[in-house]
């Protein structure tokens, strides 16, 4: 869980189960600009709903920040293409998709429990994050 590494203002965004972190969408510039000054390298990761009952994800909305970034290059050139690629990327996301939609579409009935509790979408909407250093790679 290199994501631990984080600075605390960053981990305190977010939501950690099942030593996953996920954050807002929102945060996420924030997040990966924090995992580039650390000297982690982003990973990426997929749009998730995040309720008291319900974790799922929508795998099909997701960012790999290192699929094309040669494994030989040195550490802190992948550090910064990651980071690059996963900014990209979340914003081709952004563009594409609707979070909100994409949630209540693959998961109706954590969405009606949660609306009927009185509780917005936009509570529910998280993706989570990985990063990794250059020992775990």
């Amino acid at each position: 869980m290199s994501e631990a590494l984080l600075p605390p203002e960053i981990l305190a965004k977010a939501d950690v189960r099942h030593d996953e972190y996920a954050w807002r969408i929102g945060d996420l510039p924030e997040v990966i600009e924090a995992a580039r000054a650390q000297g982690l390298r982003n990973i990426g990761g997929q749009l998730q709903i995040r309720t008291e009952d319900a974790i799922g994800e929508c795998d099909w909305v997701q960012i790999d920040a290192c699929q094309l970034i040669p494994p030989m290059l040195p550490w802190e050139a992948q550090v910064e293409m990651a980071a690059n690629v996963a900014l990209q990327d979340l914003q081709l996301l952004k563009a594409e998709f609707n979070f909100a939609r994409e949630i209540k579409e693959a998961f109706p009935e954590p969405v009606e429990r949660l609306l009927a509790a009185g509780g917005k979408i936009e509570d529910a909407i998280w993706f989570v994050w990985y990063a990794d250093t250059e020992a775990d790679a």
